[in-house]
């Protein structure tokens, strides 16, 4: 697809300068730290919520963490049971639901469970919010609930429980609200360790820096601080599951290939889903030392089947991608082509490509599950909202959300849902935009250099809410510049004796090609 090319012109500036500028970086988000953090006393609950916790532990109640089994979620939960564990607390539980098999949020199966065992005290990580009846529905039976979450709240039906942690309440006082769900079980941790008068240990940061980049929040303030402090010491990390996993990840040479690693774990970590609350990831964190080792050949060979998965899944989208889509594409997988897991996956693939809202459909048992990716400025739960009269249940993230509806009700769902688009369409425009960071002539060349050896670092980590910078090399010719500069791409051919401006960005220590204009393109 074509692009609009965003940018201002260098004046004399150096790439860091331009880049620095054209972001509105300041001082404070270069050399940010750990001390830069908010007072996390200033999230609501946080207080009530810890002070309970540590009631129950006195009492040795019986505690019950109930997770969601993406990373975030997995890593919240390893990072809280490990630390009740090191307080003392032999009465708690966790419960990793399988979205395979069962159903979105706080399910039936689950509350009877919670009711059966007679739990005292149910705490979620990573999710709840949305589980209005659910929470009431347990808490009639004398277990209290404390939710901490991250996801964006419908402020009509926030559950009623003992005490919810979710900076997006409008009544919450802390500075910033785009934390991952693993970041709000830190700092529930961190207070519940100051009162305990208790040493935190540090190796946590390790596991909440893997759930913030799984989750994909915006990689600046706080989170920006925390995953920075992991990737620039990384060597200090002690972590023995760290330790067990080092063999199969880069080496640790640069902040890229420490990315890197934190990705390759992510992926490795992902494929631990199994029934009646269990998960071979939590298995893995929390087994004996002599144990793991089987566990990780037993993740690879998931992840290597996943990897089949994928390639086949990647043919098929082929064929269902028309090669023009306009505001928005729904696909309802009536052949049983992609499975659960993979319906967001499949809609990210399609937003990467056309930059628009995408919506994969799927029955299972009667209810149509959805879920929907989109490009940066759309908000799929403010769409979501315009469709709820469609809808059973919905929620998420603005970029990645997910609902249940019922059958009947789908077809309603996507007129609504493409009327939502059709009256913001505008912002659907302006993500089919490159906003480009830097600019620079053939002939200033020994400007990128200095960037990559004295600047490239200073930015990092690179993710969402602080992306790859993006480059724009003017008057390159190919058959002169090609040993300099050399663009691998298998999408663009460039002529061998015209000259063109190429927007690119650095992926390691290449080059990877984004767009390109022949030099006479008025800019």
């Amino acid at each position: 697809m074509k692009y609009t090319w965003n940018y201002c012109g260098s004046n004399n500036r150096s790439i860091f300068e331009q880049i620095r500028h054209n972001r509105n970086i300041t001082d404070s988000f270069i050399y940010t730290s750990l001390a830069d953090i908010p007072d996390v006393s200033l999230m609501k609950d946080l207080d009530k919520a810890s002070n309970r916790i540590i009631d129950a532990i006195h009492k040795k109640e019986k505690i019950i963490i109930y997770g969601h089994d993406d990373i975030d979620g997995i890593t919240s939960t390893y990072i809280l049971f490990d630390f009740l564990e090191k307080m003392g607390s032999q009465n708690h539980y966790y419960y990793i639901p399988n979205r395979m098999i069962e159903s979105h949020g706080i399910h039936k199966k689950f509350i009877e469970k919670a009711k059966c065992e007679k739990y005292d005290l149910l705490i979620t990580v990573d999710g709840g919010i949305s589980s209005y009846k659910a929470v009431a529905d347990i808490q009639k039976s004398g277990c209290d609930v404390i939710i901490t979450d991250h996801h964006l709240i419908q402020e009509e039906t926030i559950p009623d429980a003992y005490a919810v942690i979710n900076p997006k309440q409008k009544d919450c006082n802390y500075p910033f609200d785009m934390l991952a769900g693993v970041g709000i079980t830190y700092f529930l941790i961190c207070k519940l360790a100051e009162k305990l008068n208790s040493k935190l240990n540090r190796d946590y940061l390790f596991w909440v820096a893997v759930g913030t980049i799984a989750d994909k929040v915006p990689l600046n303030g706080v989170n920006r601080v925390l995953v920075k402090e992991v990737l620039d010491n990384w060597f200090t990390f002690n972590d023995k599951n760290l330790e067990k996993l080092k063999p199969y990840l880069w080496p640790a040479l640069s902040h890229y290939n420490r990315m890197g690693s934190l990705k390759y774990i992510i992926k490795l970590l992902s494929s631990g889903r199994q029934s009646d609350g269990k998960n071979l990831t939590m298995k893995f964190l929390l087994t004996r030392e002599n144990e793991k080792e089987l566990i990780i050949q037993k993740l690879i060979a998931r992840q290597k089947e996943q990897e089949v998965k994928l390639k086949e899944l990647h043919k098929h989208l082929k064929k269902i991608m028309p090669e023009k889509v306009e505001n928005c594409f729904i696909y309802y997988d009536f052949g049983n082509d992609i499975s659960f897991d993979f319906l967001g996956y499949c809609a990210a693939q399609v937003t990467k490509v056309h930059k628009i809202p995408a919506v994969f459909l799927k029955d299972k048992k009667g209810i149509v599950i959805g879920e929907a990716r989109c490009a940066e400025g759309s908000n799929l739960v403010d769409a979501f909202a315009f469709c709820k009269e469609h809808l059973i249940q919905f929620g998420g993230h603005a970029q990645a959300a997910g609902f249940t509806a019922k059958k009947d009700d789908i077809h309603g769902f996507e007129q609504k849902f493409e009327e939502y688009i059709e009256q913001n369409k505008d912002t659907i425009n302006d993500n089919r935009k490159i906003n480009i960071d830097a600019v620079f002539t053939i002939d200033e060349f020994d400007k990128f250099d200095e960037y990559l050896q004295l600047d490239y670092h200073a930015l990092q980590p690179f993710g969402k809410g602080n992306p790859n910078p993006h480059f724009l090399l003017k008057n390159y010719l190919p058959e002169r510049d090609s040993q300099r500069i050399r663009v691998k791409s298998s999408e663009y051919y460039l002529e061998p004796d015209e000259y063109y401006h190429l927007v690119f960005k650095l992926k390691g220590t290449s080059f990877k090609l984004v767009d390109h204009r022949k030099a006479n393109y008025l800019l």
